[in-house]
């Protein structure tokens, strides 16, 4: 799910269990992009981590990465 804001950009990649990872660029930081990982407790959104990165394609490969990786775990715990 992609939601605009102006020309700035989230892009929500993994929405699983109540850890939800992001991407965010802002129009006013052309060359900073930000991978939030945050985990639904009730009804609040806590941020557990936050990563900046200089470059598109370093930040969503590690978004990737920690989505999987959150998906490996998930199904470890359900075995």
């Amino acid at each position: 799910m992609r939601v605009m804001a102006g020309t700035n950009m989230n892009t929500i990649l993994s929405n699983d269990n109540g850890r939800c990872i992001e991407l965010l660029h802002r129009a006013e930081d052309a060359c900073i992009w930000i991978v939030r990982s945050s985990k639904k407790i009730l009804w609040f959104r806590m941020n557990a981590t936050t990563v900046w990165f200089q470059d598109k394609q370093q930040a969503l490969a590690f978004a990737q990465t920690q989505a999987e990786e959150h998906r490996t775990n998930r199904k470890n715990i359900n075995v």
